[in-house]
């Protein structure tokens, strides 16, 4: 287990943090929330910080404090009635943060700590800070930096400033707002001149005035309930006006993306609005002196913004739509941002400590959690290996050299006995009585139905725009085929990041001598929708979005699944407004409503539709014990295709769940995040409940659970009653995992890509690439191989 180093910028309103270990620096989530309130509360005698202190809030608001590091270097604040320094605010705070680190490295302690402070504060202050951290790492190697140059660490290596190169940061936080310009100076930055800020400029002080907006609506709306929210020492007063401070923040939070905000006012029961144009009526002025300071920051650098490298934008507050705005149309292009500007202090702290730190990598030999294996220790089948997978029949391996080649691979032997030669295979599947295969050859897309030992039985073309999908069970297989070419779309025509297109489908008798040359079955319309990562990228599916998924078994059910995502819109001419993909000129999509159509295929041409309207996103349906297992985009749900369903388990906030039947069992496999894919939870259902078996934040699947490409499916295996998982824990190495009811273990390790294809009589049959790092694909093909388990 490396050592690992945290930075964290405890701060006014929202505190974050990010470890570094090794070559990995990553923001450190504590319940999976990215910042947390700085919120404090006394309960019972003992402080508690964060998102719980900030339930009870609500319940207990005189023993609440939100801001506590306004109390730092300025006596203690009084919680309840009772003293309580800032000192211990910042500690629990800071704790919050080591104790998720300590889950992440197996108990052990942070080798080193930077904390971050306001430019302006003194020795006293910044004393004070040092305390609340030795009450909780001890032993750590500790320093302290001035928030700006912590950002600017980050955004330096980001991108990639050169060294001696000069930068202006813009810190806009919750309770200050600070600006500096810093020289690069070794692994660091360095302040030039004389550093700007304001003590009275911030996101709270915002709030409180989106707080007075609301409270003159309130005033004519419901004099008497605003009467006794400003008036009233009770507690329920207090926790009203609390309440009403939080929709202020969450008002001023949403018109940094929608131009209006209306909030619903429960004790009141009215609502309250707010436009942007009156927000920034109302905080116009303070941006206006932040980016005057700004330019005067500048000008006591003794130099011209022209000769900075860039001006970084920190802090919550600056994601306010009138900052960027108004710095912009000082500075151009200068000026850059981050996606979310708060948590750029924490990364590029801890890059500080990793880079500070005195202290030599540990050197004491941890216990292996299971024994590497040497590749020679493989007994390797079958070279040239893109694909396998098992079946009844045999296990089926998809190789290529010259030509592609399907081999199928005894299970007595563990050997290849028969092999059929094909041109590029697009997409295959293995049912009990036959392959599907779909392949291209000579500009033309085939679909061919082959015995289980590999003899062609029917073949016909078939005609798609985009690379077919194909699904078997039992006897029958479907094809699925894109009527026409697929359109990339994006929010320049008003619509989500994604393609439009259509689908249909090819019923395909498995065992039938005569390959029916019926036309394709429209299926609909469709829309994907992905995850924008680098505004060129098409292939994880959007977790929040009514997206087509890819079609699947639907395995307790004879049948297919496929979900459509569609939508309607109004469109100026020049675009088509009746279905997906029909747009045609420059015209702009407005007022789109989406939904989505569950289609379950059936043997015999039936086709059976459901639709979600609203509510949870489908992402996949298995028919399991004769109820539907649906993952959503609320997480794991049991019930209807065509209405939310009983939620088993939620969704991670920025990951993924998905269900995996084996057996007469249903397992789920999870992940913390998708972008980039990590984190590792296996569960199992269990009298209607969830059983967690095992949760691993620092290990990584091999594949990811929400790709679209094949080559980055998950490497996740049904073996009777049980799973066979791939994932990866360390740089370079692969790490089999075996899901029973009992729990989860490691069954082997070995370095390079090692996933798990189909259990056999003597061992595991394996798919191994020694010189291939295990991650989200594997670009070039393996060797089969035979392991003992």
């Amino acid at each position: 287990m490396p050592d690992w180093c945290l930075g964290a910028d405890l701060g006014t309103s929202f505190s974050a943090a990010a470890f570094a270990a090794g070559d990995r620096v990553e923001v450190l989530e504590v319940g999976r929330e990215r910042r947390i309130p700085s919120t404090v509360v006394l309960d019972n005698g003992r402080l508690v910080a964060g998102t719980l202190a900030q339930r009870l809030t609500g319940r207990a608001p005189e023993r609440a404090e939100r801001n506590p590091k306004r109390y730092v270097g300025r006596g203690p604040m009084l919680l309840g009635g009772s003293p309580v320094e800032a000192r211990d605010a910042m500690a629990a705070l800071l704790e919050l943060f080591v104790a998720e680190g300590r889950t992440r490295f197996d108990g052990a302690e942070p080798v080193a700590v930077v904390l971050t402070h306001p430019v302006a504060w003194d020795e006293a202050r910044r004393a004070v800070l040092a305390e609340a951290a030795k009450q909780v790492v001890p032993e750590a190697e500790l320093h302290l930096e001035t928030e700006p140059a912590a950002a600017a660490v980050h955004y330096a290596a980001t991108y990639g400033l050169a060294d001696g190169g000069r930068v202006a940061v813009y810190d806009l936080g919750g309770g200050t707002f600070d600006s500096a310009v810093l020289a690069t100076a070794g692994s660091g930055f360095t302040v030039i001149g004389r550093p700007g800020g304001d003590d009275e400029v911030g996101g709270e002080a915002f709030d409180e005035r989106v707080y007075a907006h609301f409270g003159e609506q309130l005033a004519e709306r419901a004099p008497q309930w605003w009467e006794q929210v400003v008036g009233s020492p009770e507690r329920r007063w207090l926790a009203a006006a609390a309440d009403l401070l939080t929709e202020a923040r969450a008002a001023k939070e949403t018109l940094s993306e929608y131009d209006t905000a209306s909030q619903y006012i429960s004790g009141a029961d009215v609502d309250v609005e707010i436009s942007r144009a009156e927000l920034e009526d109302l905080i116009g002025a303070d941006v206006i002196r932040t980016a005057e300071t700004l330019d005067e920051t500048i000008r006591h650098a003794d130099g011209k913004a022209n000769g900075l490298a860039g001006i970084f934008l920190t802090g919550g507050a600056s994601r306010i739509p009138l900052v960027g705005r108004t710095l912009r149309a000082r500075h151009g292009d200068l000026v850059r941002t981050w996606d979310d500007p708060k948590i750029v202090v924490a990364l590029g702290a801890a890059r500080l400590a990793a880079s500070r730190r005195t202290k030599p990598a540990s050197t004491k030999p941890s216990a292996p959690a299971v024994v590497k294996t040497d590749p020679d220790q493989m007994d390797v089948r079958l070279e040239g290996v893109l694909e396998a997978r098992g079946g009844v029949n045999g296990v089926y391996a998809w190789c290529v050299d010259t030509k592609h080649t399907l081999h199928r691979v005894d299970p007595e032997t563990g050997s290849p006995d028969q092999r059929l030669v094909l041109g590029n295979i697009a997409d295959w599947a293995v049912a009990d009585q036959g392959l599907l295969v779909a392949n291209l050859d000579a500009g033309q897309t085939w679909a061919h139905a082959l015995t289980p030992e590999l003899v062609i039985r029917s073949s016909r073309s078939v005609s798609t725009g985009r690379a077919p999908a194909v699904v078997a069970q039992d006897g029958v297989g479907w094809a699925f085929l894109a009527p026409r070419p697929p359109v990339p779309v994006g929010n320049h025509v008003g619509l989500p990041w994604g393609e439009t297109g259509a689908l249909s489908v090819v019923e395909i008798s498995l065992t039938g001598v005569f390959m029916q040359d019926s036309p394709p079955t429209p299926l609909g319309d469709s829309a994907r929708w992905y995850v924008n990562e680098n505004n060129n990228a098409r292939r994880l599916l959007d977790q929040d979005s009514p997206t087509e998924t890819a079609p699947m078994n639907a395995h307790g059910e004879p049948g297919a699944v496929v979900v459509l995502g569609q939508y309607r819109s109004k469109a100026p001419l020049g675009a088509s407004s009746s279905r997906p993909g029909g747009l045609t000129g420059s015209g702009r999509h407005r007022n789109v409503v989406p939904w989505q159509t569950i289609c379950l295929v059936k043997p015999g041409g039936e086709i059976q539709r459901a639709e979600r309207n609203d509510g949870n996103w489908l992402y996949q349906a298995v028919r399991h014990g004769g109820e539907w297992y649906m993952a959503t985009s609320a997480g794991l749900e049991a019930g209807y295709l065509d209405e939310d369903g009983t939620k088993l388990a939620a969704r991670p906030r920025a990951g993924a769940v998905r269900w995996f039947p084996a057996g007469e069992r249903m397992y789920a496999v999870g992940v913390e995040q998708v972008v980039p894919s990590r984190g590792v939870w296996v569960a199992m259902l269990e009298n209607g409940r969830m059983r967690t078996l095992v949760q691993e934040p620092r290990s990584a699947l091999l594949g990811h659970l929400t790709s679209t490409t094949r080559s980055e499916a998950p490497r996740i295996v049904a073996d009777g009653d049980t799973l066979w998982l791939a994932a990866t824990r360390e740089a370079g190495r692969s790490v089999l995992l075996h899901a029973t009811p009992d729990g989860v273990r490691t069954v082997r390790s070995a370095p390079g890509w090692l996933e798990p294809v189909a259990r056999i009589p003597s061992g595991l049959l394996c798919l191994h690439a020694a010189d291939v790092a295990p991650g989200e694909n594997r670009p070039s093909a393996a060797q089969l191989v035979h392991i003992a388990v």
